[in-house]
């Protein structure tokens, strides 16, 4: 069997920088300010100091569209960026395309997956750590992390749940003691979503967790059972050790909407979320091809205001707190259609479909590692489309950062591991030449 984590060949220190990249995006994201940016650093680094060698090299197609998305990403954010921003209004597109460059780097020197698992169990128990520091050590009303609380709680929730899914695709292949660590990584990282108390990242799960399972159902019928358990004795745990912060939440959200539905109270942040999707669906029907632009936008909304017309907590907000709205209201129908395809297209490129799997028989290790990988690029967009529905989450550097690079690491180790169980030669070929 062929081991991916022993291997045969020295790596190049390019592998060894995206390797080490590939720990740093996850491993140190939250527990660290601006912890997502270190290994981010380290591409960009890589991809400056080959310049005269990935540019040269062969892309897949799917490397090229998603490059391309980036790019159109970039255009996107350009061109609604806040005047008043100066410096500023560079700084997102900007992001998009060095990961453009980032990505064509990393695909031409992937890194270890035994990385990536690392990363994310690292990531997910420093969360987790610092998370009950906050709340039990510095007596805080909400966990934040070094952000604020929605984009850490969030960013939290995907760790713990992209460290779930390797974990349970790689199970057989990994020792009791790392069963047990990946195991406290879930539940910290999931922990740390619950002291955040980011309910639109518990909408984005409970939105998610039955695609996953119907996936496990039609596929992997097996395991099913033993993860439908799963899930259910992960949920009693944090009940009982969280029960009163789920509930609280839960309570307030129910209050807000009734006083918002009864008195037209915005003042509170579910009221203040539904009066802005008032508001940003009424203008984005006025205007639904081309829209405000981000100044319209902001002078459309305090006139409104003004005339008495919604309510002033929204005045102040730069963005709609629903990603396809804000793309909507400020740029017309382009807007969400290119958000639509930077969800979509990572979708594409990693859906565990039975066709792209057919070779992982072929070797235990390598097939569940690619497996893993599969569904660990495809729960990032859907948590992502998640998120967006009650927050704007690429306004935010994490935002962007994460779902860049941890889907382009992935996705270079996935192309990586594949090509090997390509080059290998199917078993009933090979009894035969040994039968010869």
């Amino acid at each position: 069997m062929i081991s991916i984590l022993a291997p045969a060949q020295p790596l190049s220190w390019q592998e060894r920088l995206s390797s080490v990249a590939a720990f740093a995006v996850p491993g140190l994201a939250l527990w660290l300010p601006s912890g997502y940016s270190y290994g981010a650093v380290l591409l960009l680094l890589g991809t400056l100091l080959t310049l005269n060698r990935w540019p040269r090299q062969r892309h897949e197609a799917f490397t090229w569209w998603f490059a391309a998305s980036m790019l159109a990403m970039a255009v996107v954010w350009a061109a609604q960026a806040d005047p008043a921003e100066h410096f500023g209004r560079a700084d997102r597109p900007a992001k998009f395309i060095l990961g453009a460059a980032c990505l064509l780097f990393v695909t031409c020197y992937p890194p270890r997956p035994r990385a990536l698992l690392a990363g994310l169990a690292v990531g997910s128990l420093g969360a987790g750590g610092l998370a009950l520091w906050q709340m039990y050590g510095l007596h805080a009303e909400r966990a934040w992390g070094h952000t604020n609380a929605i984009q850490y709680g969030n960013l939290a929730l995907c760790l713990a749940t992209m460290l779930a899914l390797y974990t349970g695709a790689v199970w057989r292949q990994l020792r009791i003691s790392v069963r047990v660590l990946c195991i406290l990584g879930v539940l910290a990282g999931l922990d740390a979503s619950v002291l955040s108390q980011s309910r639109g990242g518990w909408l984005a799960l409970l939105l998610a967790l039955p695609l996953g399972l119907a996936w496990l159902y039609m596929r992997r019928r097996e395991t099913f059972r033993a993860v439908g358990l799963g899930v259910a004795a992960i949920v009693v745990v944090l009940m009982v050790f969280n029960g009163g912060v789920l509930m609280e939440r839960v309570e307030r959200m129910e209050h807000e909407i009734q006083t918002y539905d009864q008195r037209g109270e915005a003042g509170n942040s579910v009221g203040q979320r539904l009066e802005h999707w008032r508001f940003a669906w009424d203008i984005a029907r006025e205007r639904p091809l081309l829209g405000w632009g981000f100044a319209g936008y902001m002078a459309e909304k305090a006139d409104r205001v003004a005339a008495g017309r919604y309510h002033p907590s929204i005045v102040e907000y730069k963005f709609v707190h629903n990603e396809l709205l804000d793309q909507w209201v400020k740029l017309g129908i382009l807007g969400p259609a290119m958000l639509l395809l930077f969800y979509a297209l990572p979708l594409a490129m990693f859906l565990p479909k039975r066709e792209r799997m057919k070779n992982y028989e072929r070797d235990a290790e390598l097939g569940a590692h690619a497996l893993a990988l599969r569904l660990c690029g495809t729960c990032i967009p859907v948590l992502y489309i998640g998120f967006g529905l009650t927050q704007v989450f690429f306004a935010h550097n994490s935002g962007i950062m994460f779902y860049l690079f941890m889907l382009m690491l992935l996705w270079a180790a996935l192309r990586s591991v594949e090509r090997q169980l390509d080059a290998l030669a199917p078993p009933a070929l090979a009894s035969g030449a040994l039968v010869q």
